[in-house]
């Protein structure tokens, strides 16, 4: 019974050190994060009224209340800047929300955004908080490419790169359109119901299916046969951590029962993985017995290709288990960020086509001109021959005005001692201690840099440097700039392309907000009066899912074309 009791006083004592080196870790960066923001307040630095104990998060808050419930952070931030002035808020201002975030500065001008890029340091170097950030997504403690840092984020870049060279994307466009297709079925199915359903889950299905194939190499038939286990312990992991979004459930996520929940679905979802990873592993032991050479590799295979090529490696050797923990966080991270922005992407395509019918009916020429009459030929001439999405140029220019208008994201670097940024007036502002992070949703409104920044005006992307609408370099920062700008963009740009080119013409969506909300008053006034405002969902969605009717156009393409 003694010794019972010494183990329990034992592990008691070992739970009360850990809690004391958290709460002394904690009050140490609460310290370093408000007295930073003492010192800059006290040098003039723009920022709102700064509080000891809570920071700018009474400022947060007031913005949120300007706003309507569950608008995305982006709204926040980009509402905060403009209750400092009560206009267009300052070029750069600075937010401290510890424990939420770290430090930050908030950077909505491209002039300065571009110094940030061409730092030395800072344009390869992320915030190490991102981590936090991601450990539900992506699992190892949230390392991953977008969080990793100097030779470990070289080490796993230039592992993954070769899947992202032009051939082998195109290689996997074949997969891709075959999955489009069952989409559109369920399309066809649902215009002939004529009932409201919400579109944003069958693209997120979409994805799920594209990605399977893409990252695994697998069949997960999410569209046609229900949820893939993995697919569903992927979203499982998504729902636990972006199923709250007050302040307070944010704080080091406190629900200790959502805590052992996270990780036990991350456990599960971890044993899905390696079960793919094995299936490939046999697959790829196979090919190399036959001698069979593949016009496509998955991010999986890629990785296991590199893997086996390395010196005084057998491809009877087992994988050890560094590089299966590395595969499992990396594999987890391209799930995510390979399917939930572009779905994003796909389903704000379409609200914002069919709201203008004069870009809807270009877009419909531009397809009619590339693909011909013959609309059902589009998705087999797109398989055969990848290359004839680069003949889509106002198609693209559709995708950069969506994407300028409802970014999925921000860019993120970490400032540094020797990075002091300078406005247009040559105002000086420090980066030391602080995160750079540039709003795309701020710069992408600026009126200094747009002109008529809230219009849907696809052509700003088409005409040259002499038009009223042309952009101011670096001004469109969806996927960044420099050594970290996003690996993926090219392939989700033929992604999208492709989707364009085979619902545009045989489909009509009828958004159906005001059915779905009706009796609800909000005020839409700082959210650019958009039904469609963005909420917190992963990447930034379009609200509601999106609720729509769809019916078949019965578009007849113009025999003159």
């Amino acid at each position: 019974m003694e010794s019972l009791w010494a183990l329990v006083n034992a592990f008691g004592g070992f739970l009360l050190a850990i809690a004391v080196v958290r709460v002394v870790t904690f009050v140490s960066e609460l310290w370093r994060c408000r007295s930073l923001m003492k010192k800059l307040e006290k040098m003039g630095m723009p920022m709102p009224a700064h509080s000891t104990l809570l920071g700018h998060l009474l400022a947060a808050k007031t913005a949120s209340e300007q706003l309507p419930p569950g608008a995305h952070s982006t709204y926040i931030l980009h509402q905060v800047a403009k209750n400092l002035d009560g206009k267009n808020g300052p070029p750069v201002y600075y937010f401290d929300s510890y424990p939420v975030s770290t430090p930050m500065i908030m950077v909505r001008d491209p002039y300065i955004a571009n110094q940030a890029i061409n730092h030395p340091w800072t344009s390869a170097e992320k915030p190490t908080s991102l981590r936090e950030w991601f450990a539900p997504i992506s699992g190892e403690g949230g390392i991953n490419l977008f969080t990793q840092n100097g030779q470990e984020w070289k080490r796993d870049h230039n592992l993954f790169l070769p899947f992202f060279n032009n051939s082998n994307l195109d290689a996997a466009m074949p997969m891709v359109i075959e999955q489009m297709l069952v989409f559109r079925e369920i399309l066809r199915k649902q215009a002939q119901a004529g009932e409201l359903f919400r579109l944003e889950p069958l693209a997120l299905s979409l994805m799920n299916d594209i990605i399977g194939r893409v990252v695994f190499n697998a069949e997960l038939g999410n569209q046609t046969s229900g949820s893939h286990p993995l697919s569903e312990t992927m979203l499982r992991q998504l729902r636990l951590k972006f199923g709250a979004n007050n302040v307070m459930d944010n704080i080091g996520q406190l629900n200790p029962f959502r805590v052992f929940s996270m990780w036990n679905n991350s456990r599960i979802l971890n044993r899905h993985i390696r079960a793919q990873v094995a299936r490939r592993v046999d697959a790829f032991r196979e090919a190399k017995l036959r001698h069979e050479q593949f016009a496509f590799n998955s991010v999986l295979d890629q990785a296991l290709e590199y893997y086996y090529s390395q010196p005084g490696r057998s491809q009877s050797d087992p994988l050890d288990g560094e590089f299966m923990d590395i595969l499992c966080a990396q594999l987890r991270m391209f799930f995510f960020a390979g399917y939930d922005s572009t779905a994003s992407t796909m389903v704000s395509c379409c609200y914002l086509i069919w709201k203008h019918p004069e870009v809807l009916a270009k877009l419909r020429a531009e397809h009619d001109q590339v693909f011909g009459r013959n609309v059902a030929a589009c998705p087999d001439m797109i398989a055969e021959n990848p290359s004839i999405l680069n003949s889509l140029p106002y198609t693209l220019a559709v995708i950069k005005e969506t994407l300028r208008l409802f970014p999925p994201a921000n860019g993120i670097r970490m400032g540094c001692k020797d990075l002091v940024l300078k406005d247009r007036n040559g105002v000086e502002y420090p980066t030391e201690g602080c995160a750079v992070q540039t709003s795309h949703f701020s710069v992408h409104r600026n009126p200094q840099c747009w002109p008529r920044p809230l219009e849907f005006l696809p052509e700003r992307f088409l005409v040259g440097p002499d038009h009223e609408l042309y952009p101011e370099k670096g001004a469109w920062r969806v996927f960044e700039y420099g050594v970290r700008s996003c690996t993926g963009q090219a392939f989700v740009l033929k992604e999208v392309k492709a989707f364009l080119a085979i619902v545009c013409r045989e489909f009509n969506f009828q958004e159906c907000y005001d059915e779905v909300y009706a009796g609800e008053e909000i005020d839409l006034t700082n959210v650019d009066n958009e039904k469609a405002f963005l909420v917190e969902k992963g990447a930034a969605h379009p609200r509601g899912e999106f609720p729509v009717r769809v019916s078949l156009s019965g578009y007849v393409p113009d025999k003159s074309r």
